[in-house]
């Protein structure tokens, strides 16, 4: 493929559900238009610094697990576990709640008698509906996530271009503190960092794209620059149409703008393509990350049940249970905010063990084939460290302490199964 294919695939990947979930999160923290543009691009920024160092390292090695196989390589088996341990357990997992809880929120507009228990009963038969669905085979849900990928793109243009002829001045004046904070800027990019996930993708099909020294960096920064602007356009309309003032905090946001703009039936269609994008979200959250526990598995890093095929479909079915139950559990447990924030807080602090990977093999292997070198090493490397380290600092002190416990749970988990492996090895000897 080339440049122009490879910057839509990167566009279409990293444009999900976040967009539509997390403007009214991010208005609401930064408190004015100024540092709500300023967190925009700052999580931008940091997506795009996390990108390059993914399109260094997935073509070097393309290996089923991504940033797994890469700590492991560089900084050894214990990292690596707590870095799978920690991902599956305080990201991904949160992330699928979440997901199911969006979705159930955005579904409450055509149903405004659904209570949270409603929705809750609903986000439990979405998530083992999708898990069925991606037992039966990698094609069915792979059909299901092309089907979902039209309606999000749409949705947004109809409010992006609508929201143009009706944007009004004062709207971006109210603001919900007393003067512009500034400051504000780093705590708001924290939930914007949602909608700039997915930007490791186009790292992965490398091997795809024409010409990938020239190509996967600049697909990379166009294509991460156009998800910026398409991030920063829809916040205009929407503040433009509602208000800033009342677009904080807004748990549908985009629904809301479009109510302005176009009445009842224009919001229920862009409620809609909302409603399908998340679902989207949601299916490839569960298709994707048990890759990591089953690569994890394969190198006797975890059970040998994680990796274990199912005869008929060839899919790690057991893994793909067990994601769905403990999601069902997070999905009853936590709010929306407490699952968006532990979830940013886990992977994007862990994302900055990644960039130091980099660094590692950088000296350890110094002749390995790259097709691709991140631009501007080592600066652009340690900057990618340095902001995403703030930005996780921002998550609030409580959402952090919840993570770094279930982070530190993957040490005693380390030494049970080093020991199980052990024990397992010495059992012919003794026979």
């Amino acid at each position: 493929m080339g440049l122009f294919s490879a910057m839509m695939i990167l566009v279409g990947s990293v444009i999900g559900s976040g967009i539509f979930m997390t403007p009214g999160k991010v208005a609401a923290a930064a408190g004015s238009i100024g540092p709500t543009i300023i967190a925009w691009v700052a999580a931008g920024a940091c997506g795009i610094l996390c990108a390059l160092v993914y399109a260094e390292l997935a073509p070097m090695m393309p290996k089923a697990g991504g940033a797994y196989v890469f700590i492991r390589e560089a900084l050894g088996d214990g990292p690596a576990f707590a870095y799978g341990w920690s991902m599956t357990f305080g990201s991904f997992l949160p992330v699928i709640a979440m997901l199911a809880t969006a979705f159930c929120t955005n579904l409450a507009i055509f149903f405004p008698g659904l209570t949270v228990t409603g929705q809750r009963i609903v986000g439990t038969v979405i998530i083992l509906a999708l898990m069925v669905a991606n037992l039966c085979g990698v094609k069915f849900g792979s059909l299901i996530q092309n089907i979902f990928t039209v309606g999000k793109l749409g949705a947004l243009a109809l409010v992006i271009f609508g929201g143009l002829f009706v944007l009004k001045g004062g709207n971006f004046l109210s603001m919900t503190t007393e003067t512009v904070e500034w400051g504000n800027s780093l705590n708001a990019a924290v939930p914007a960092l949602l909608a700039f996930g997915g930007y490791y993708t186009l790292a992965y099909m490398s091997e795809e794209i024409d010409n990938p020294k020239r190509n996967l960096p600049l697909a990379t920064i166009f294509g991460m620059g156009i998800v910026i602007l398409v991030n920063v356009l829809l916040n205009l309309s929407c503040i433009g149409a509602v208000g800033f003032k009342e677009l904080a905090g807004a748990d549908t946001p985009v629904s809301m703008a479009a109510m302005t703009i176009f009445g009842p039936i224009g919001a229920a269609i862009v409620t809609l393509g909302a409603l399908i994008s998340i679902f989207g979200s949601l299916n490839g959250a569960i298709m994707g990350p048990p890759r990591v526990v089953y690569a994890m598995s394969k190198d006797n890093m975890l059970f040998g049940f994680f990796s274990k095929l199912h005869p008929k479909f060839n899919t790690p079915y057991i893994t793909l249970i067990i994601f769905g139950v403990v999601a069902i559990f997070f999905l009853w447990t936590g709010s929306f905010m407490t699952l968006l924030m532990m979830g940013t807080f886990v992977s994007r602090l862990l994302e900055c063990i990644v960039a130091l990977s980099l660094i590692v093999l950088r000296k350890k292997k110094p002749d390995a084939e790259r097709p691709f070198k991140m631009w501007g090493y080592p600066v652009t490397a340690v900057l990618t460290i340095l902001i995403t380290g703030t930005l996780v600092c921002m998550v609030d002190p409580t959402q952090i302490l919840h993570g770094l416990l279930l982070m530190a749970t993957s040490i005693p988990a380390y030494l049970i199964f080093k020991h199980t492996l052990k024990k397992k090895a010495q059992e012919p000897a003794v026979k």
